[in-house]
């Protein structure tokens, strides 16, 4: 009988995964189980928070709804938390050929390598991908700087693949004790009356996000219109935080959005959501080629526009906490603590601020979103930050004015209201015409 050991890591999720799937197909029994590490989430020591509690509380429920999914077909997902090695050489007694998403980011990595050197068959598959790297016209260290020149060779070469159907049709091993075993409980946090999403992890609201995202309201076909919106469940589609952690796939997305075309309407709005997951694909590559110079100061192309980067701990604080006295950009920093997410446009804003307006390191910026982000991405994160701050897949300096900003997508000041708690009318100064 062939054995061997399913490890669910950031594709939490049974639909659309072809390591699964692959796993299945050579095997006649499989031991399934996720390993807990919230050690990873406090990686800098720049700031001495833990994770956040509502990415905490989204990562707790997307792995309950996958044990939950999987118990409906007699499937036992075993939780494990503690040292990586110690959990793996206890599950050797039962197999030691493991199958897995390849992830990418430095522990991911390490996790990896450590598995290698103990002598794990380690079965890796390009899960989380959009296209497997075999597929990508460049080799690795070829990759361009500027993303426009890959979107547009991706775009003309590259063909994604179909989504994968799920085959359940496998003996789960459910009777072994591992002494790593821990029982994972639901963390209740009230939800904040002002979020813009009511954030549950897991597969099936993924799922359902992307159904009613496309099929019921259509909101896609607005998608390029709206997405800069600071207030509300539709400005946006709300996938990234599904995707961070594989509740949902690229590739679901992808395909559906394609199907939506075909069958609905195809428009600038249901491209531009294409344009995005070519973002996001674009920068798991820049990782793959730059490794560990995207946690660096300098990034992965210098600091070009000579910015200062220090390191005020004071004003660092005032920043994280909403009190720069900014009203855009401490309503900003509010939803964020106070939900876990917050917009792309305030994204954008807050980085440059802490960047260009408080001139402070751009790294505990990026380190603080990675604690509290609901929807974090590892390369998507810290990338998005280097391209703000100057140093990396960009040749442009981006200063964004939050005054100006506040007048574009806050004229009324109600997105302002909300979070700094104001009632009546703001005072708004138009600053300059910067971004």
């Amino acid at each position: 009988m062939k054995k061997a050991i399913y490890w669910f890591r950031k594709n939490l999720r049974t639909h659309d995964n072809p390591s699964l799937n692959k796993a299945i197909k050579e095997n006649d029994e499989l031991l399934f189980v996720h390993v807990m590490d919230l050690k990873v989430f406090n990686p800098i020591n720049s700031d001495t928070e833990k994770v956040g509690e509502y990415r905490k509380k989204f990562l707790i429920e997307s792995i309950l709804n996958l044990k939950k999914d999987l118990n409906h077909i007699s499937i036992k997902l075993m939780i494990l938390e503690g040292n990586i090695l110690e959990i793996f050489d206890d599950l050797k007694k039962y197999s030691s050929t493991v199958y897995a998403t390849k992830e990418v980011g430095t522990y991911e990595e390490r996790e990896e390598k450590i598995l290698y050197d103990n002598d794990f068959n380690l079965n890796l598959f390009e899960d989380q991908n959009l296209f497997e790297s075999k597929k990508l016209p460049y080799k690795i260290d070829q990759l361009p700087l500027i993303f426009t020149h890959f979107r547009k060779k991706v775009e003309k070469l590259v063909v994604v693949r179909d989504v994968e159907k799920f085959d359940p049709t496998i003996k789960s091993k459910n009777d072994y004790l591992s002494p790593f075993t821990i029982q994972l409980e639901h963390l209740m946090i009230d939800t904040n009356l002002n979020s813009s999403y009511t954030f549950i992890g897991g597969e099936n609201n993924g799922l359902n996000r992307l159904k009613n995202y496309l099929w019921k309201s259509k909101n896609i076909e607005k998608y390029k219109e709206t997405r800069n919106g600071l207030i509300g469940t539709e400005y946006s589609s709300k996938f990234s935080a599904y995707l961070c952690l594989g509740c949902i796939s690229p590739v679901m997305i992808y395909q559906e959005v394609k199907r939506y075309e075909k069958e609905i309407k195809k428009n600038s709005s249901t491209y531009w959501l294409i344009f995005e997951l070519l973002w996001r694909e674009f920068f798991r590559y820049v990782y793959l080629k730059a490794k560990n110079k995207i946690f660096l100061k300098d990034g992965i192309n210098g600091n070009i526009f000579s910015k200062n980067f220090n390191n005020d701990l004071k004003l660092f604080e005032k920043w994280k906490n909403g009190e720069t006295g900014q009203e855009f950009i401490d309503a900003n920093m509010k939803e964020l603590k106070e939900t876990g997410f917050m917009s792309n446009r305030g994204r954008q804003n807050v980085a440059s601020y802490l960047i260009n307006n408080l001139d402070l390191n751009w790294i505990w910026g990026a380190s603080f979103f990675e604690k509290h982000l609901i929807d974090y991405d590892v390369t998507s994160n810290w990338c998005n930050w280097m391209y703000i701050a100057g140093v990396g897949n960009n040749t442009r300096n981006w200063v964004f004015n939050p005054e100006r900003q506040s007048e574009l997508h806050d004229k009324k000041g109600i997105y302002r209201s909300m979070w700094l708690k104001k009632n009546g009318q703001l005072n708004i100064n138009l600053g300059s015409n910067k971004q």
